[in-house]
């Protein structure tokens, strides 16, 4: 009878050690499934970082240059625009604000001079990269590639 008490404590034990052996097996299993998936919040905040430090690398590879005055500069022709030419019709518009009693024709005036302004001055702005080796634009545009995979992923992957 002894026998039989101690077979069914020794498989008892048997079974109480298979399962423990089973329940760190899943929690070893957990825990390498979540070190393998990163946060959501750092991932995003990586990729935020990522994207502004290759946006702001990319926009300092520029020089802007500025040539008042000038409209159009095409086939080896340069026309220029004098500056107090622009002026005129914003002038005008201003005095036809005080003299007429329609003021919408002074406001029409005014915006259309306010218009040539503006036209003249986005068109005068110039762009002249810097010169830089192949590496660094491929450096520079696969941050950018990799901080928007990662923002796109914090951002729209599903919550499980």
């Amino acid at each position: 009878m002894k026998e039989k008490d101690t077979e069914k404590q020794l498989k008892a034990l048997e079974e109480a050690v298979r399962q423990e052996q089973e329940t760190a097996k899943k929690h070893r299993e957990s825990s390498s499934a979540a070190a393998k998936e990163s946060h959501p919040l750092a991932s995003f905040l990586i990729g935020l970082v990522l994207l502004g430090a290759g946006i702001f690398w990319v926009l300092n590879s520029f020089v802007v240059s500025f040539s008042w005055g000038s409209l159009w500069g095409g086939f080896g022709m340069n026309t220029s625009l004098a500056t107090g030419l622009m002026l005129v019709p914003l002038l005008i518009g201003i005095g036809l604000l005080f003299f007429l009693d329609r003021k919408w024709i002074g406001w029409v005036v005014t915006a259309i001079g306010l218009l040539a302004i503006l036209v003249t001055l986005l068109t005068s702005v110039r762009f002249r990269p810097v010169s830089a080796s192949l590496w660094q634009y491929v450096v520079m545009f696969g941050m950018i590639a990799a901080g928007c995979g990662l923002v796109a992923r914090g951002l729209l992957k599903s919550r499980d």
